[in-house]
């Protein structure tokens, strides 16, 4: 599956960066953002949104505001029908309006962290339960 950014006039193809296997998200999420480098606005807030496919490193979404790309994100996600919530930190790696006014899709990648316990680790184990 290719995924596509417009940047000007030109499609940007984001497949071809893929580390894992994407899946379709099993189920709504909610999101409680931690912390935000670059949208501090959003410090403190839960979003309830739809994952459109997640991976054992990464997350599509739907978000209801804009994201700066390369921002850094620390937040609590949960998919509904799961028992856990998963700290997790990710990057921003684009972020693209829809033609639904104040809805965006946006690309993160979650990586591991030195300085603080996250839940990557068991956040890939579910993921690879998908297939």
């Amino acid at each position: 599956m290719q995924v596509f950014e417009r940047a000007g006039n030109n499609m940007v193809d984001h497949s071809e960066r893929r580390q894992d296997e994407r899946f379709n998200a099993p189920d709504d999420l909610s999101l409680q953002i931690v912390f935000s480098s670059e949208n501090p606005g959003l410090l403190g807030k839960t979003i309830d949104s739809s994952a459109i496919d997640i991976s054992a490193s990464g997350i599509k979404i739907l978000f209801p505001h804009t994201l700066k790309k390369d921002s850094v994100l620390d937040m609590w996600v949960t998919l509904k029908g799961q028992n856990k919530k998963f700290f997790l930190t990710g990057n921003v790696r684009w972020c693209t309006e829809l033609e639904i006014e104040g809805t965006f899709q946006v690309g993160v990648v979650f990586r591991e962290r030195t300085d603080t316990v996250t839940d990557f680790t068991e956040w890939r184990k579910l993921v690879k339960t998908f297939k």
